[in-house]
């Protein structure tokens, strides 16, 4: 008995419907019979939306990973390591384009919810203006093939055009019709025929061909057509000039874009090799391109100021930049700590104040505007201040993200200059004493001169002071503090004249950049006069050190001027510096400054 084949069909029991030819579903709703109110809705479609995300966000990123892939070439250590931060600055712009483009489109679909089609007109939103249909004049249909391809839609993007008249106004507003664009990339293929089939029947035009849904088609109302013709020409125009204006728009930011990073960039590489002048160039590229980069201004100003610190050019132009960065950016902290640092130079202690106090404000986690100002207290000589603030920077390091290293050796730096102006030459060698104290070892921002200068200090080396200074011989603290080393030496003591020479020497380079407000200055030319048996020149020099403003002193440096008057028998001036000391560590620091510029 032969085997016969047997018919199968599926179940039609429940969780396995039988699929029926043309059981779709409708694709409007009609809002009276829901009792929503009156016509019929067409609903933007979600998964059309969806599409549409994804087609741009491929352009969107591929357009903003252009100006990046020239950025990046400066830091990108090969060809390898190019492709794949190219590819991940690709992937986060289409991501974060996607997931944002999403939400707003989703946005827009709930509170719009689609086209309305109503008894008597048209209303492109659920709460736009409704458009009567005896005022629309012409209806056409296009399909874009550039779009469909340019954003990988997968079926062919139409626009349907209405051309409407506003229905008031006087007789020169009625010459013009006005278009409205519904494109099909927000529905679904059939809820956009049916809108296009529905709209035309209520307007009593012509009703189309099918084919003619997809190929395209314009209707229009009769001795309306020099009308609308010259309106189509008016938006074919437009169209150009827009397109023109777009390309022209995009090359612009794209390529300004591009140039800026990778001019940013090239001299930030440049910068960390610390061929300044070098970078300097790059930077002012930067600037020039985009006059409003703030991150430019900056890094030029920190160019200057180390041609500055070499004397090289001046601290005005280093400024200048960083003045100009907190105007493009308001609330840019580091210009401000940078400022502050030149103000400590000029020793206009109330102006660097003010600075690390607004950057404090900006950024209260940041540590390097609090160690800032331990050393705005250490060259005011307030050295138990200075300590205290010092302990209360690694006590904030500690419950957070911590120093980084050049944070940690300033902070140590500057722990080591307060205990040993403080007398406590042990402690000071001990805060410093694992450094290295070769140049190479450090980093391009770490303060390798004031570790030198320090070191030299508390050592008494003049071979340590001379490389501070041969690294900012422009730094009137450098130079002093070398003074300061070779007054310490027995050689001079003795008269030798080589010493005596170098030492005055750097005093005459400190009192040309210190502009009579250091105190040090006089100090240690008084010291030096006393060793030379000058007494007439040593007094006159201390009441030169007595003469600087209160505002520029430094109670260190009076006390220090009150031991030398007192070792050489000068009691009434030695008393009445000690006494100025004594006032300035009391004083108490005006910290109420408002955020707001003055």
């Amino acid at each position: 008995m032969g085997k016969t084949k047997k018919k199968t069909r599926k179940s039609s029991t429940h969780g396995n419907q039988p699929e029926l030819k043309g059981d779709l579903t409708c694709p409007y709703r009609d809002l009276a019979a829901e009792g929503k109110g009156e016509g019929l809705l067409f609903p933007f479609d979600e998964k059309a939306l969806a599409q549409l995300a994804r087609g741009t966000a491929v352009v969107i990123a591929t357009c903003l990973a252009l100006p990046d892939a020239i950025a990046i070439i400066p830091t990108s250590t090969s060809a390898v390591s190019w492709g794949l931060r190219l590819i991940g600055i690709w992937t986060i712009a289409a991501v974060a384009w996607f997931v944002g483009f999403l939400f707003l489109t989703g946005v827009f679909r709930l509170i719009s919810g689609g086209v309305v089609l109503t008894a008597k007109g048209l209303k492109v939103s659920r709460f736009d203006r409704l458009i009567p249909y005896e005022t629309i004049h012409s209806l056409s249909l296009e399909p874009n093939y550039f779009f469909t391809r340019i954003f990988s839609l997968p079926e062919t993007a139409r626009r349907l055009t209405v051309l409407f008249d506003l229905g008031f106004g006087g007789s020169i507003v009625k010459k013009f019709l006005f278009p409205n664009f519904l494109p099909s990339f927000f529905f679904t293929t059939a809820t956009f025929d049916s809108l296009v089939v529905h709209l035309v029947e209520r307007c009593g035009m012509v009703q189309p061909a099918e084919p003619a849904l997809l190929s395209g088609f314009s209707l229009s109302r009769p001795g309306e057509l020099n009308r609308i013709a010259a309106t189509f020409r008016f938006m074919a125009k437009q169209r150009v000039l827009v397109t023109v204006i777009i390309a022209i728009s995009l090359v612009s930011f794209l390529g300004r874009k591009a140039v800026v990073n990778f001019a940013y960039n090239q001299g930030n590489k440049i910068y960390a090799q610390g061929r300044y002048d070098s970078a300097r160039e790059y930077f002012e590229w930067a600037v020039k391109t985009d006059p409003t980069f703030a991150a430019g201004w900056n890094l030029l100003g920190q160019t200057h100021y180390r041609l500055a610190e070499r004397n090289l050019t001046d601290f005005k132009k280093a400024r200048s930049c960083w003045r100009t960065a907190i105007l493009c950016k308001l609330d840019f902290v580091e210009p401000r700590i940078n400022l502050a640092r030149i103000a400590l130079i000029d020793r206009d202690f109330d102006e660097a104040l003010r600075l690390l106090v607004h950057a404090g404000k900006l950024a209260p986690s940041d540590a390097l505007s609090r160690l800032m100002e331990a050393e705005l207290l250490l060259k005011m000589g307030r050295l138990d201040d200075c300590a205290a603030q010092l302990a209360q920077v690694r006590k904030m390091a500690e419950s957070k993200a911590g120093l980084t290293r050049s944070q940690r050796m300033l902070a140590d730096c500057l722990s080591a200059q307060c205990k040993f102006y403080s007398g406590d030459k042990k402690a000071a060698s001990a805060a410093i004493g694992g450094y290295s104290l070769e140049p190479a070892n450090y980093h391009n921002d770490e303060n390798v001169t004031l570790l030198l200068s320090s070191r030299a200090l508390i050592d008494g080396r003049p071979d340590l002071a001379e490389a501070a200074v041969q690294r900012q011989p422009n730094n009137p603290d450098v130079l002093l503090q070398a003074a300061f080393v070779y007054l310490q030496q027995p050689a001079l003591k003795s008269a030798q004249l080589k010493e005596d020479a170098r030492c005055r020497s750097l005093l005459n380079l400190a009192a040309e950049r210190s502009g009579g407000v250091n105190p040090w200055v006089g100090t240690l030319y008084c010291q030096l006069a006393f060793l030379g048996h000058d007494r007439p020149g040593a007094l006159a020099f201390a009441k030169e050190a007595l003469l600087v403003p209160e505002q520029n002193q430094d109670a260190v440096a009076l006390s220090y001027l009150s031991e030398i008057l007192q070792k050489n028998n000068c009691f009434e001036l030695s008393k009445e510096a000690e006494g100025r000391a004594f006032a300035l560590r009391a004083r108490k620091l005006n910290r109420q400054f408002s955020i707001l510029p003055s």
